[in-house]
């Protein structure tokens, strides 16, 4: 698989498994190598679908607190999410008053969302002649789009963003939520960082590289905010050291997920 700098070249970096994960030295941008004869994760199935819905609320939580964050800089309007599961953050969305559209292409995902919820999203990947078909309009008739940890499975980040550009109208909002490879705990575990998942994961972002693909099609970054992981899991006396690593980590912008707020030119 070619960056979608074009560029073929990479220096590996470490591996994970049955996977590579490289370096671009062209554009600097991380992704990962599937080795032939390997493959790589789809749409979500029924199984991932049922772990939303019984853990709704935690997620739920965490879509208010991202939504919080829109709603400061995009109080009203049309929000679109691209990849939009089982509907969790589009009902969330809702309630504070949005209008909301999603689209999303695992089958079991699209009966959830309608079945538990009553959300009705689109079957398909987010594209131009799907996005008319179901408006029955021009492109630029959205004020948000929200693409959170969806970007890093993408096969064509660069054409998905060149699309959200077109679609969004003068001044609107793209909000994208990814982990981020500069943080501490990739840099610690590598191979076994929970979030690096590349048998899902085609793409590795940092800062630097998520701007670095953004930033070119119109877009000004406004707001960015870091998280770390529940430390619940592990043994009592791991957490103090978690706790100060990240203090330090969402201090400096070394947090293992990144949620950046761009807004079109």
């Amino acid at each position: 698989m070619k960056c979608y700098c074009r560029a073929s070249h990479t220096t590996l970096l470490f591996r994970s498994g049955l996977y590579d994960i490289v370096w671009c030295t062209s554009c600097g941008q991380v992704r990962t190598e599937v080795r032939a004869g390997v493959k790589q994760r789809g749409y979500y199935k029924e199984e991932d679908v049922r772990f939303y819905i019984d853990h709704q609320e935690m997620f739920r939580s965490l879509f208010r607190k991202l939504l919080g964050n829109v709603y400061k800089i995009a109080p009203k309007g049309r929000l679109l999410e691209i990849g939009a599961g089982v509907g969790l953050l589009l009902d969330e969305a809702r309630k504070i008053g949005y209008a909301v559209i999603g689209f999303e292409p695992s089958k079991a995902s699209v009966v959830a969302a309608r079945k538990n919820f009553g959300i009705t999203l689109i079957p398909r990947e987010f594209h131009k002649s799907a996005f008319l078909r179901s408006q029955g309009r021009s492109l630029k008739n959205i004020d948000i789009i929200v693409i959170n940890h969806v970007l890093e499975h993408l096969k064509r980040p660069k054409k998905v963003i060149s699309l959200c550009a077109e679609t969004l109208n003068r001044d609107g909002v793209l909000v994208i939520g990814v982990p981020n490879f500069q943080s501490f705990m990739c840099w610690i575990k590598r191979g076994k960082w929970q979030s690096l998942v590349p048998s899902q994961h085609r793409w590795q972002f940092s800062m630097t590289t998520l701007d670095q693909l953004v930033v070119p099609h119109g877009f000004r970054r406004v707001a960015v905010s870091y998280e770390n992981h529940d430390r619940s899991i592990h043994y009592w006396w791991k957490r103090p050291i978690y706790e100060l690593l990240d203090h330090v980590a969402l201090l400096t912008g070394h947090a293992e997920a990144i949620l950046v707020i761009y807004r079109k030119l």
